[in-house]
């Protein structure tokens, strides 16, 4: 049955977007070493890609999302495969990683025809693929391992949880209410 006009699969597929760019996020500043105290870490939504992020100014890592339900073989995300690799390589830095974010798993992508699968790694979170419905519950566990770290009440969750979505959803609205096409949410993020 087709959708026809329904906005839910577009909508689903930039909240799924930004979620995954807020996990990402999270996961990093857990994983930042303290030794590390001295450099900016920074991400940029829809400058080059889906989301980069940045470390002292300069590109570490290129993200392409694609919250498709319907696709399962690697040979549908070629083009998109293709600008990401174009992107880094016009970088300053041509060694930055790529990752191919999907909410379904690629049946194929370990097959010797697919030679992506040398330059872009196919983003996955304790060996499984971040779903649609995964995505906030992985959220909330980053922003909680945040919190205790940081000696924070962990029950806190929910606020921080909010006001990240909120954030984010008041950037996009300031980019679409200037009509940028390409805009930037570039934001440090702690090491503290």
């Amino acid at each position: 049955m087709s959708r026809g006009s329904d906005a839910i699969p577009t909508w689903s597929g930039f909240n799924y977007q930004g979620k995954i760019m807020l996990f990402d996020i999270l996961k990093l500043m857990n994983q930042i070493n303290k030794e590390e105290d001295g450099r900016i870490y920074s991400v940029n939504l829809e400058e080059i890609e889906d989301f980069c992020i940045l470390c002292d100014s300069e590109y570490v890592s290129f993200h392409q999302v694609k919250a498709w339900l319907s696709v399962t073989k690697w040979s549908s995300y070629s083009a998109a495969m293709d600008k990401l690799l174009k992107h880094r390589n016009g970088s300053l830095n041509p060694t930055a990683k790529c990752y191919l974010i999907v909410a379904r798993a690629i049946d194929d992508w370990d097959e010797c025809s697919n030679t992506y699968n040398a330059s872009i790694e196919f983003y996955k979170h304790d060996s499984k693929i971040v779903g649609i419905c995964d995505v906030k519950d992985l959220i909330i566990e980053e922003i909680k391992k945040f919190l205790v770290e940081k000696g924070y009440d962990e029950n806190q969750f929910e606020i921080v949880y909010g006001e990240l979505c909120l954030f984010l959803d008041d950037r996009i609205a300031l980019m679409h209410k200037q009509a940028l096409r390409k805009g930037t949410i570039s934001y440090c993020f702690p090491t503290f």
